[in-house]
């Protein structure tokens, strides 16, 4: 899904504050009062004004507003967009205070858990009931908490293994198939990037939202680790194991051995292959306008697998939650449903990500195929990807307090830590962080 973050979740830049106005015709009002006890209302249907915070980059939102405008003229939108990194914390603060000024907002798929259990999500299970919106069950399940729609998923994401075709060239380095069936393991990826520094690439390889979990979960995965959490709610660590240990060991052998490069950040690796000077970039398809406006004569082929292990990609992306302390609720629900269950609607959501309702997400995958060359076949390697290797982030309450362990244990990796000692660590703080979520 999301993009990751999702992401999709992509790597994401701070965002300077837009305010943009839309609007609503007279309709039925839909919803009702909060279904997490919170102090709001369904309010009119027909007129209101939302505010709508989220973390995306300027523009993400302007065709669907465009689109909601003149279906719905008389509700109007403004967003309120924060940094990434601030998302999570400053919604929070607003909700625990009750404020009012919040209608909707942005909801990184994993961190849905913890939103609800706090009663900060209103129940929006009537816009997909009984398949309405034809999204996938599987993008529903990662927005539901206690059995409740408490979201609705806009996009969905995975990943690929872009080359920069020049640098394989001039190295003598086989370009890496298309067919998933053969795709490359890690350390074909890891030899051939050696070969391509060798034969003049700066790296050979980056990933793209370095250190992050959405996009190294795939790596133990592979190699049957598991996502890092068991037991009941998936409260328990679990990132001692051999594959986690091995995935990981391998991950930092290629900072130590120069592979890849340290001391940068997620907004920073994928300039990094769109100059030119990366062999293998490990990333989104959100990624692929960008390197085609820089000139860079890429190809794509399905994400890595470990040898022995099995294809697995990152899924998961950003969705939209109700504040039961809205006055606004069934116009938010409105605006909600247009993103994300009305094709057109979804449609026009897409920007650079893939949305997840079914008939957008094939006209988006069309669009690409018609485009030809690498985004043709980037649109064949998305939905295989999408149908077969997707695995989404676990769904618990504790996620946020996992991953800002887990990340740290990954950058230390990164930076030299031996990954099985960096592990036992993260394992040890882990047991004491997720302790409150047991009781």
């Amino acid at each position: 899904m999301s993009h990751s973050s999702g992401s999709g979740r992509r790597s994401r830049r701070c965002a300077s504050v837009l305010v943009l106005a839309l609007a609503s015709t007279a309709f039925a009002a839909c919803g009702g009062q909060s279904q997490s006890g919170g102090s709001g209302g369904a309010g009119n249907a027909d007129k209101a004004t939302l505010t709508f915070v989220n973390a995306q980059d300027p523009g993400t939102f302007d065709k669907v507003l465009a689109g909601f405008k003149k279906k719905y003229p008389d509700i109007k939108v403004k967003q309120e967009v924060v940094p990434f990194d601030d998302l999570n914390t400053t919604v929070q603060s607003r909700l625990q205070s009750k404020d009012a000024g919040i209608d909707l907002y942005d909801v990184d798929e994993p961190r849905l858990a913890a939103f609800a259990s706090r009663g900060y999500l209103v129940d929006l299970s009537d816009l997909v009931k009984g398949g309405k919106g034809n999204i996938a069950p599987t993008a529903l399940d990662a927005t539901k908490y206690d059995g409740k729609q408490y979201a609705v998923p806009r996009w969905t994401s995975t990943q690929l293994l872009y080359y920069n075709r020049a640098l394989l060239k001039k190295a003598g380095v086989p370009e890496p198939g298309a067919d998933p069936a053969s795709r490359m393991t890690w350390e074909e990826v890891a030899k051939a990037g050696k070969e391509a520094q060798a034969g003049g690439a700066k790296w050979g390889l980056t990933f793209d939202q370095v250190d992050r979990y959405y996009q190294l979960q795939p790596l133990p995965e592979s190699l049957g680790g598991g996502p890092g959490l068991t037991g009941k709610g998936l409260l328990k660590p679990d990132v001692t194991n051999a594959g986690w240990e091995k995935a990981l060991s391998w991950y930092g052998s290629t900072f130590a051995s120069g592979l890849s490069p340290r001391g940068i950040t997620a907004e920073q690796t994928s300039p990094l292959f769109a100059a030119g000077n990366t062999a293998f970039f490990a990333g989104g398809p959100w990624n692929a306008p960008a390197f085609k406006d820089a000139k860079i004569d890429f190809g794509v082929a399905p994400y890595p697998m470990f040898e022995g292990g099995k294809p697995v990609s990152s899924t998961g992306s950003w969705a939209t939650g109700v504040s039961p302390f809205s006055k606004n609720q069934a116009a938010a629900k409105k605006f909600i449903a247009y993103m994300t269950t009305d094709p057109t609607g979804a449609y026009e959501m897409s920007s650079n990500n893939i949305p997840v309702q079914a008939d957008a997400q094939k006209k988006y995958l069309d669009d690409m195929r018609k485009q030809g060359g690498e985004f043709a076949k980037l649109a064949d390697v998305v939905e295989e990807e999408l149908s077969t290797s997707a695995v989404s982030r676990p769904t618990t309450t504790a996620f946020v307090d996992f991953e800002t362990v887990i990340n740290k244990a990954f950058a230390d990796i990164r930076n030299g830590a031996n990954a099985a000692e960096r592990l036992k660590a993260a394992s040890k703080e882990l047991d004491s962080v997720l302790s409150k979520y047991q009781r």
